[in-house]
């Protein structure tokens, strides 16, 4: 089987740098991008490069789209046939299957919102289907995917709504992060001290919801009446903290509900 990607970039080379330890051959692996530099350094490393992503569904079995989602419909105009394809991904936020189907109706189509922790192994991916995707499909898809990380299926319509605690979730997990470090740091904490007690603080909490689950509980086991921990609280309370991560979520999903209509 051979595997085609359109666009490169960081998520795009995180998935091939994964399939190409355990599925895939770097051989049979061929990557249409813009970025003559980066053709360079992944010929370099033994994947394959074409000059027309046409090629890709001349060649490859399975397709990957990983471009920006403004510049989908370039894209798809451009495309002849799905020639020898088998099946379509997408990583592209906000496009739609119904979009992806204008190459072929009959073509079978999985969406995916990956994140970027799938360089190390750890993305949370969300996948779709249309119905053309066979048991067989379905499994290269999740093979694909358990490679990066972990992954759950859901519906179609709930794509939009899932990209905030799995596609973004890391920007958001990186900003409290950072807001943690600088403000211990600017009461004169060694910023390196500072971000080494966050990391595992973050990496602790994680695991604790991972295996106990009710994080009502988990808040409540870590305050005590009148201690440090219900004095920060109360502050994050105060400034509607829940308000402002609804509003976060809800822009980012409207955001790829958006982005979908350019398509």
């Amino acid at each position: 089987m051979k595997f085609g990607i359109i666009g490169c970039g960081k998520m795009g080379y995180a998935i091939i740098s994964k399939i190409s330890q355990n599925l895939f051959k770097k051989n049979d692996i061929f990557v249409f991008d813009v970025n003559n530099r980066l053709i360079a350094e992944l010929l370099g490393e033994g994947f394959n490069a074409v000059d027309d992503y046409n090629k890709l569904f001349e060649v490859c079995d399975v397709v990957l789209f990983a471009v920006k989602p403004q510049e989908i419909k370039t894209v798809l105009d451009s495309i002849k046939s799905t020639y020898s394809c088998k099946l379509i991904l997408s990583i592209m936020a906000g496009v739609t299957i119904e979009t992806l189907s204008s190459i072929n109706p009959e073509i079978a189509i999985a969406r995916i919102m990956p994140n970027t922790c799938a360089v190390i192994g750890e993305s949370a991916s969300s996948i779709c289907y249309n119905d053309k995707v066979t048991d067989q499909l379905k499994k290269v898809t999740r093979d694909i995917f358990s490679s990066v990380g972990t992954f759950v299926e859901i519906d179609e319509s709930l794509m939009d709504d899932v990209i905030p605690i799995g596609g973004s979730f890391t920007a958001y997990a990186y900003s409290f992060m950072r807001a943690f470090i600088n403000s211990s740091v600017a009461r004169g904490i060694d910023r390196q001290t500072a971000t080494d007690l966050v990391i595992q603080s973050m990496i602790g909490s994680s695991k604790m919801v991972q295996i106990y689950g009710d994080i009502d509980t988990l808040i409540s086991n870590v305050c005590s009446k009148g201690g440090t921990t219900l004095a920060g609280l109360e502050k994050l309370e105060n400034a509607e903290f829940d308000r402002i991560i609804d509003d976060c979520a809800k822009a980012c999903a409207n955001r790829s509900k958006e982005l979908g209509k350019l398509s």
